[in-house]
C-alpha cells in the first residue's frame, strides 16, 4: 500500500498552499483534488498583504506577483461605484476606506490583485516543480482514522497517511463524515455567480471599479472586476431559485436597452450564499480541518482564502515538528485554539460588512450599527494576538503576536529570518543563547543593521534583549517576560 506523511484533500488555494507550506518545510504529502483543473471561476481576488508575506518566506512571491501583473488589463484593483445599473452608477467617495486598513502596517511585501482563476494554476505549477505528489481528477471516495494514521482510498487507490489535511471546501464530505458540528448563522443573500466575457471597456473607460453594486426592477447584486475590460463577474441576488437564463439581469445590471447588442459569453456559473459557519472542531484524532470546511462566510472583507491559507501556514510547522520527531503530537493540540477564534472574527466581521456601503465605512443611518463595530482589515489578518484571542493596536514583538517588520541593511526584512524552524533575534549585547536555535543579532556593530536604527524602540527591549520567534513568524517569547538561555527549552515543542 502507498504512504505518505500527509494526505491533502482538496486542490483550491487552501491545499495547494498547504501543499507549498509542507515542501518548505521537508515533509511528503500527496495531494488529491477531484476536479479535472482549476477553479473556472475567479472567486477569491484580493491576495491580503500577510498572505503575500507567507508566499515570500518560500519563495514564490515573485511568481505571484507576476502573475497577478496581468490579471488587470485596465484600471487599478480598488474603487466602488453604486446605483440603478453599470452605466447610470456613481463612484463612492472612499475617505473612510482605511477603515479597510490593507496598508497600515509595515510589511516587506505588497496586496495582490490575484483572482482566484489565476492564482490556483501558478500554485500547482510550483507544487509540481517543486517535486510535489499533486493528483487532479482524483477523488477521496473513502477514509479511516485510527490513533495511528489514516487509511485512504482515493482515485482507486489505497493510501496509507500519517496525517489527513481536509481542504475540501463548504461541503466538505470529510467533516460530515465525522459528524462535526459547528457554530452557524442563517444565510442573509443568495446569489447566482456569472462570470462571463463581454467587452465592457468603452462602458468603464475612466471609472473602473472593483466591485459596482446596482438595484433595479429587474435585477439586484453586484459588478465584479476581473480585469476591468472584457471579463466580469456577476453575482446575481435571487430569492428561491436561480434564474435559467441570467441575460435579461445582466444587460439590466449593465443598463440601456441599446445595451443588448453586447455580446454576453457566460464562461461559469456556480451559486452561493452568505452563511455562516464555523466547525466546533478543527481536529478530530489524525484528521485536521482547514479552509472553507472549517470555517464559511460571505467574502466581504476578503477574509475568506486568506484566513485559509494562514490555517495552513499554521499548521503545517507543526505537523512538521511533529513528524521530523522534534515535538510531541501535543503540539498539533495548538491548531484549534489559535486559529478557530480568528475565524469566528473573520465572520463576524465580514458579516458586519453586509451593506454595500458599510463595507466601504461609509456610514448611514440604516447602518450606522454595524459599522460602529467594525475593526480595520489590518488588526484582522497582520495584528491579531494567538495570546489573547484579539488584536493589538501596533505590532512591537508581544508574545502571540506576528513578528514587526523591521527593513536591515541587507535589503531583508526582519521577517525573512524567520524559519523554517525556530529563530531568536537578539541585540548586540544579548547573551549567548547556544546553538538549539539559528540566533540574529540585530543592531549597531552587528551584521544585520536596522535601516532606521529604530528596532530596539520597536521591540521595546534593551541592547540586550532577544525574541524567540516560531516558524510562522510569530512570537514565541521575549527576554523581559522570562526568556533567558536558561529557559530557552521550555519554550521550544
Amino acid at each position: 500500500m502507498a504512504r505518505t506523511s500527509v494526505l491533502i484533500v482538496g486542490g483550491g488555494l487552501v491545499g495547494l498552499s498547504a501543499a507549498l507550506f509542507l515542501q518548505y518545510h521537508g515533509v511528503d504529502f500527496v495531494l488529491a483534488e477531484r476536479r479535472t483543473g482549476a477553479s473556472v471561476l475567479p472567486r477569491s481576488r484580493g491576495v491580503h498583504v500577510r498572505t503575500v508575506e507567507l508566499f515570500r518566506q518560500i519563495g514564490i512571491e515573485d511568481r505571484v506577483q507576476k502573475v497577478a501583473a496581468t490579471a488587470l488589463k485596465a484600471g487599478a484593483f480598488g474603487g466602488a461605484r453604486h446605483g440603478r445599473n453599470l452605466i447610470d452608477s456613481e463612484a463612492l467617495d472612499l475617505k473612510a476606506i482605511h477603515k479597510m486598513g490593507l496598508g497600515l502596517d509595515p510589511s516587506p511585501a505588497n496586496f495582490c490583485f490575484c483572482p482566484q482563476v489565476l492564482l490556483e494554476p501558478v500554485l500547482a505549477d510550483i507544487a509540481r516543480e517543486r517535486g510535489g505528489d499533486v493528483r487532479f481528477g482524483t477523488e477521496l471516495t473513502a477514509f479511516s482514522a485510527s490513533p495511528d494514521g489514516v487509511t485512504a482510498t482515493i482515485g482507486g487507490e489505497q493510501l496509507e497517511a500519517d496525517y489527513l489535511l481536509a481542504a475540501d471546501g463548504t461541503g466538505s464530505g470529510i467533516r460530515t463524515e465525522l459528524g462535526i458540528t459547528g457554530w452557524t448563522l442563517p444565510p442573509t443573500h443568495q446569489y447566482l455567480n456569472v462570470f462571463v466575457h463581454a467587452d465592457l471597456t468603452e462602458i468603464v473607460t475612466g471609472r473602473t471599479f472593483s466591485q459596482c453594486e446596482v438595484a433595479n426592477e429587474v435585477v439586484r447584486g453586484m459588478i465584479l472586476a476581473k480585469n476591468n475590460t472584457d471579463e466580469w463577474s456577476f453575482h446575481l441576488e435571487y430569492d428561491d431559485t436561480p434564474p435559467d437564463n441570467p441575460l435579461e439581469q445582466i444587460h439590466a445590471a449593465i443598463g440601456k436597452e441599446g445595451m443588448d447588442d453586447i455580446d454576453v459569453e457566460i464562461l461559469a456559473r456556480s451559486t452561493w450564499d452568505t452563511r455562516v459557519h464555523v466547525a466546533d472542531e478543527y481536529r478530530r484524532g489524525r484528521v485536521f480541518l482547514a479552509g472553507d470546511a472549517a470555517h464559511q462566510h460571505a467574502p466581504w472583507g476578503g477574509y475568506g482564502a486568506n484566513t485559509g491559507i494562514a490555517d495552513v501556514h499554521n499548521l503545517t510547522w507543526k505537523l512538521a515538528m511533529v513528524l521530523n520527531g522534534h515535538a510531541t503530537p501535543d503540539l498539533l493540540d495548538t491548531y484549534e485554539p489559535e486559529r478557530r477564534p480568528r475565524a469566528v472574527l473573520a465572520a463576524e466581521q465580514a458579516r458586519l460588512r453586509t451593506d454595500f456601503l458599510g463595507r466601504y465605512g461609509i456610514e448611514t443611518p440604516a447602518n450606522a450599527a454595524e459599522v460602529a463595530q467594525q475593526i480595520d482589515t489590518g488588526a484582522i489578518m497582520m495584528r491579531y494576538s494567538y495570546a489573547s484571542d484579539g488584536y493589538v493596536d501596533e505590532l512591537t514583538g508581544q508574545v502571540g503576536t506576528r513578528l514587526p517588520h523591521v527593513a536591515l541593511s541587507n535589503g531583508q526584512s526582519t521577517l525573512d529570518l524567520c524559519g523554517p524552524g525556530f529563530v531568536i533575534l537578539a541585540g548586540p549585547d544579548a547573551p549567548d543563547f547556544g546553538e538549539t536555535v539559528p540566533v540574529h543579532r540585530i543592531g549597531k556593530g552587528t551584521e544585520l543593521v536596522d535601516v532606521d536604527g529604530d528596532w530596539a524602540d520597536r521591540i521595546g527591549l534593551s541592547a540586550d534583549g532577544a525574541l524567540l520567534v516560531r516558524p510562522d513568524q510569530h512570537v514565541a517569547a521575549r527576554s523581559d517576560a522570562g526568556l533567558t538561555p536558561a529557559t530557552l527549552a521550555t519554550y521550544l515543542p
